[in-house]
């Protein structure tokens, strides 16, 4: 789906990222987590062409949607005309398939209603809608969640892999919550102070879609020490 060899991005004389090679696999998520200002960020966005890079970048598929870190919503726009943006800004009339989504996506009753009238959890779900109706074959979710309160992350959080997992999708996610990271992922990539580059591939082997009960398996509380650990003797 994704194939990254030898990526290195400066911002000037600041090299942000150091020959960082990754893959991801049809139907996977994968995860970027990593200290604060390391590159996440920038990562995806070399990726996904938004910026200049050295390296080499391939996908296999040209559907991709791009849920970014604050939402772009716009509040002059209904719920049901910021959903169907992508559709029209390729020349394509909204379909059915966009009410059968906003319904999927627990926003029925509200396709009327301005962004600025709902919920952070409704307007987090919004924000994906409008990725996938970018391109569901592969999604790339920047801190999807984390403007939102720790219950309604944890509902976000079962809901999309459950999305995920319906739509058959691959997603690359960035994240700094590390429960996140191993509650949705099949892998972990974690990552080292800028520049950054790759320490550690974690494998989370947990059956997907995932729900609450993977966190009381010992697995899960492990998985997410071990993480913290390389984490923190980075500091």
């Amino acid at each position: 789906m994704i194939s990254v060899r030898n990526l290195k991005v400066r911002y000037g004389d600041l090299q942000v990222v150091e020959d960082l090679s990754l893959d991801l696999f049809e139907g996977e998520i994968l995860s970027l987590v990593g200290p604060s200002g390391c590159g996440k960020t920038t990562i995806v966005k070399a990726i996904l062409g938004l910026i200049p890079y050295e390296g080499n970048v391939l996908i296999s598929t040209s559907s991709v949607g791009y849920c970014p870190q604050k939402d772009v919503l716009f509040d002059w726009m209904t719920v049901y005309e910021n959903a169907a943006l992508p559709l029209i800004l390729r020349g394509k009339k909204a379909t059915e398939n966009v009410k059968e989504l906003i319904e999927r996506f627990g926003l029925s009753g509200f396709e009327d209603k301005r962004p600025y009238q709902l919920s952070g959890g409704m307007r987090q779900r919004l924000s994906v809608l409008r990725a996938v109706l970018s391109g569901k074959d592969l999604l790339v979710l920047d801190e999807p969640f984390s403007s939102v309160d720790a219950y309604t992350r944890k509902k976000l959080q079962i809901w999309l892999s459950e999305e995920i997992h319906r739509m058959k999708s691959s997603a690359i996610l960035i994240t700094h919550d590390v429960e996140e990271a191993v509650f949705l992922s099949d892998r972990i990539l974690v990552l080292s102070p800028r520049p950054t580059k790759v320490l550690r591939e974690i494998l989370v082997p947990f059956p997907k879609p995932r729900t609450l009960e993977v966190l009381s398996d010992p697995l899960f509380s492990e998985l997410e020490k071990k993480i913290l650990e390389i984490l923190m003797n980075q500091l």
